[in-house]
């Protein structure tokens, strides 16, 4: 059988570390498991904890357990975590994040065994918050369907925890871009979008792990200057992708900066708006179709 590798990137999440992993260890498989843990030098007891838990692993289950000495940031750790993969294929769960359903790894497996011209399959994914109004929600409406990669960037519906992939995409021509920038914010979607490249992407509603939605996470909340390293990524997206891809990253990267630029300048923050207005001129064609609509609008 071929193996699986599953990927856990955690820091200072000893709260949560424990549940991961128990996800993690309950699925039924019939084929052997890599567990890529990557730490990346916590500084409470998560470390600590994985290693006790670890002990009592399925025997189906390998482990490579890494503690970074120093810190490298969220996206340069998975980069090194995707490094130690020898699976033929590829799934993550995140450390604050959980499976629930027992036979999640077997399902997407058996699918694309038996499903050789599909790259990926995603599932739908719980929310679990402190605020009643998302609570046990969903964090995306998942169908029984193919989904393309201009679907994925658009409306963001692929979880992180939800994904089981072929880990030949890593050798493609935008999973190699995608390589060469650690500095990154997010590094998902863009890994998600270069499935497509290797097959097709397939939805199931499913709803098969949770996503543990807190105020620590990186995309909370409003902020201008982690909305400059949006648009570096969205940049990279335009250049990689032709068609509706490049053009709804160019409008992304325009309408998040005109946004930010005039807000920063009612809050008399000049030097943090001259930075987005740099990026309104240098997707100056955009801003002329805005013009133009809005004055047509009026």
């Amino acid at each position: 059988m071929s193996k699986v590798s599953i990927i856990v990137l955690t820091y200072n999440q000893e709260i949560f570390i424990e549940k991961n992993l128990q996800g993690i260890f309950m699925q039924k498989v019939n084929f052997p498991v890599e567990l890529i843990i990557s730490d990346d030098c916590s500084k409470d007891k998560t470390s600590i904890i994985i290693e006790e838990y670890i002990k009592n692993k399925p025997s189906h289950v390998e482990i490579k357990f890494t503690k970074h000495k120093k810190n490298l940031g969220a996206t340069p750790n998975f980069y090194y975590a995707l490094q130690q993969c020898t699976g033929k294929y590829l799934a993550f769960c995140e450390g604050d994040d959980y499976w629930t359903d027992e036979n999640k790894l077997q399902l997407q497996y058996d699918f694309l065994e038996n499903n050789k011209e599909y790259s990926m399959c995603f599932h739908q994914v719980k929310n679990i918050s402190s605020d009643p109004l998302i609570n046990e929600g969903i964090f995306a409406k998942v169908e029984d369907r193919d989904y393309s990669a201009v679907e994925i960037y658009q409306h963001w519906i692929v979880h992180t925890t939800s994904v089981f992939m072929k880990t030949e995409v890593l050798e493609n021509t935008a999973a190699q871009k995608l390589f060469k920038h650690p500095e990154l914010l997010y590094f998902d979607t863009f890994l998600y979008m270069a499935c497509s490249l290797n097959g097709k992407i397939k939805g199931s509603r499913l709803t098969m792990s949770s996503y543990l939605r807190h105020e620590e996470g990186i995309s909370n909340g409003i902020n201008y200057k982690r909305d400059l390293r949006h648009n570096h990524l969205d940049e990279i997206i335009a250049e990689t992708y032709q068609g509706k891809i490049k053009e709804h990253a160019n409008w992304q990267i325009f309408s998040r900066s005109r946004i930010a630029f005039f807000n920063l300048l009612k809050q008399g923050k000049l030097s943090l708006a001259f930075q987005h207005l740099k990026w309104i001129l240098k997707k100056k064609n955009i801003l002329k179709v805005y013009i133009k609509k809005k004055y047509l609008e009026k």
